[in-house]
């Protein structure tokens, strides 16, 4: 009996050697061109879905809110960064699921809301960007927290700056901050309950390097630094986070099947079930020998390793985000100084960083201006000035290196309103007098 299928491989492989384009032809016609569609309708997708959301985005009105608050007293202290803390937890109301009718069919997307922190020439403001049909929200979110602030609507600041570098009379330097060592972002950073004194309870605020440094900059002189914040679907960031838990506590983890394997797996599945049940297999008790196991390990943690699981579940019981972080340093050329400002960018972050959790840096190899690039330095640094001013301008979240998580708590260390008997600097923006409503038994006439 003739076998019913045939293939000559030494037949294909001296087509191969003799003529490159009939083997690529060959290729193609037995199978390759499923690659070639899967592609073309994987190119077509994107570039349909992409089409429809820049019309969508071009509808969407934007609006600057520059934010004045009363000077906080050393009392306020300890309830200020918890306010900003609810002020983020509140701002997850935003999030707004997308079917995927809206997603393919009208190019709805999830916008971020970008909480900033400028210094136009040593006069430092506290600025929020968002769509015009979210100012109620973040408006009601701040003075739930600061009944007494003052949220004006004001111009971009960024329009206010040369777009296209070299400029004959601007400088600019700018960057993202990553993950360092492309660590997992379910891991914390610093936050500021770690830099409350143990015995006195006493907070040294973070913030102030930063805004001490953001005071000092002189005439033409600008410094803008971004957080952006984009509110997320909860399940996914805390089934990763559950991954990362049960990894620290040695459980098992394994990586569920997808659909396709689930059908292609069915039957052989189902006859290891019935053969179990049959013969008794000692499938439970493996599973306990592993539980045993990782049982063994949590009690053998040493503190270091304790104070990391502590740290990744508390971080996955708070709200968490999707963030990113860029610094801008744009002057005139007669007045730019970059290490003095850079020096306090970085420090300011690193305060937050550990060496066992998660650590921040700037990125200099794709995205950030970088000095040391060896070909054609200045050309390529231009491109990319002109590319991250672009993405700091449009508030991009998803253009640049990718997001990475972060919950409620980190972001209020490193986002949050200065307390004014830590930070001296004097171009704080800060309402002086508490202004109040009239009594409603005042006599009139």
């Amino acid at each position: 009996m003739e076998p019913f299928l045939t293939f000559d491989v030494a037949g294909l492989l001296a087509q191969f050697g003799a003529n490159p384009f009939i083997a690529m032809w060959l290729l193609f016609i037995y199978g390759g061109w499923v690659f070639f569609l899967i592609a073309f309708l994987w190119a077509f997708a994107e570039g349909w879905k992409h089409i429809l959301q820049n019309k969508a985005g071009a509808k969407k009105e934007w609006i600057v809110l520059a934010i004045d608050i009363p000077k906080l007293s050393e009392k306020d202290m300890g309830q200020s960064l918890k306010a900003v803390e609810n002020i983020f937890a509140h701002l997850a109301g935003a999030h707004s699921p997308i079917s995927w009718t809206e997603k393919w069919f009208q190019g709805k997307y999830q916008d971020p809301i970008s909480f900033e922190i400028i210094s136009i020439e040593g006069h430092v403001q506290f600025v929020i960007q968002c769509l015009r049909s979210l100012r109620d929200l973040v408006e009601a979110s701040i003075f739930a927290q600061y009944p007494d602030a003052e949220i004006a609507e004001v111009e971009d600041y960024t329009k206010n700056v040369p777009s296209s570098y070299p400029d004959d009379e601007w400088e600019l330097w700018g960057t993202e901050m990553i993950p360092a060592g492309g660590k997992n972002s379910i891991y914390p950073l610093k936050t500021y309950p770690s830099f409350e004194h143990s015995m006195s309870s006493e907070l040294k605020d973070p913030m102030s390097v930063l805004l001490e440094g953001l005071s000092r900059l002189d005439t033409g002189e600008q410094c803008w630094v971004q957080l952006l914040v984009l509110p997320i679907d909860m399940p996914e960031y805390q089934k990763k986070g559950e991954i990362l838990i049960k990894k620290l506590k040695g459980e098992n983890v394994t990586k569920p099947p997808s659909m396709l394997e689930k059908i292609l797996f069915a039957p052989f599945n189902l006859f290891i079930l019935l053969a179990n049940e049959l013969m008794g297999s000692g499938s439970s008790t493996t599973d306990k020998k592993a539980d045993d196991v990782a049982k063994m390990k949590i009690f053998n943690m040493s503190p270091g390793e304790r104070k990391i699981l502590e740290a990744v579940e508390n971080k996955v019981s708070k709200i968490g985000f999707s963030c990113k972080i860029r610094f801008m340093y744009i002057a005139k050329k007669n007045v730019f100084k970059k290490p003095r400002i850079v020096q306090s960018l970085i420090g300011f972050i690193k305060q937050m960083n550990t060496n066992d959790m998660l650590s921040l840096k700037p990125e200099a190899k794709q995205v950030g201006i970088n000095p040391g690039l060896w070909l054609f330095q200045n050309k390529r640094n231009n491109t990319r000035r002109n590319r991250i001013l672009s993405y700091y301008k449009n508030r991009a979240i998803w253009d640049g290196m990718p997001p990475y998580y972060l919950c409620t708590e980190e972001l209020a260390t490193i986002w949050h309103f200065p307390h004014t008997f830590q930070v001296k600097a004097p171009q704080v923006k800060k309402r002086e007098l508490k202004s109040a409503e009239p009594p409603i038994n005042l006599p009139i006439g």
